[in-house]
């Protein structure tokens, strides 16, 4: 293991001594300490799983590493682009209000693995 040097030490020691102040009951609030305001990014709640060709991934990749940033980062950023770039559509309202609608009928899909196939001629 690589021996610290002293300004790290110094600064690891002076972060467990204010940790054991705050442990024992002490303020963790400074006399010169000030609220300031953050502005916090909206959560990314939605995951889309996309399929690419090694080709068309090594390509993305090497375009996010020039521009310093990640190939999924980059792959939402022209995703949102595009979306932009789109003529704004207004929502079509339903003809009757929501209370009215009926349920969506459920569907029964079969899974990858019970597709049934036929049997190939010998």
């Amino acid at each position: 293991m690589a021996k610290q040097s002293t300004g790290e030490d110094a600064h690891l020691r002076a972060r467990e001594r204010e940790i054991a102040r705050i442990d024992a009951g002490g303020d963790a609030w400074l006399e010169d300490d000030e609220v300031i305001e953050i502005e916090v990014k909206k959560p990314l709640d939605k995951v889309i799983p996309v399929r690419l060709t090694s080709a068309h991934w090594d390509a993305l990749y090497r375009e996010a590493r020039e521009l310093g940033i990640g190939p999924t980062t980059l792959a939402r950023m022209w995703i949102v682009e595009k979306l932009r770039s789109l003529p704004a559509r207004t929502p079509v309202p339903s003809a009757r209000p929501p209370a009215a609608r009926k349920p969506a009928p459920k569907s029964r899909r079969a899974s990858r693995n019970s597709v049934t196939q036929t049997p190939r001629a010998s």
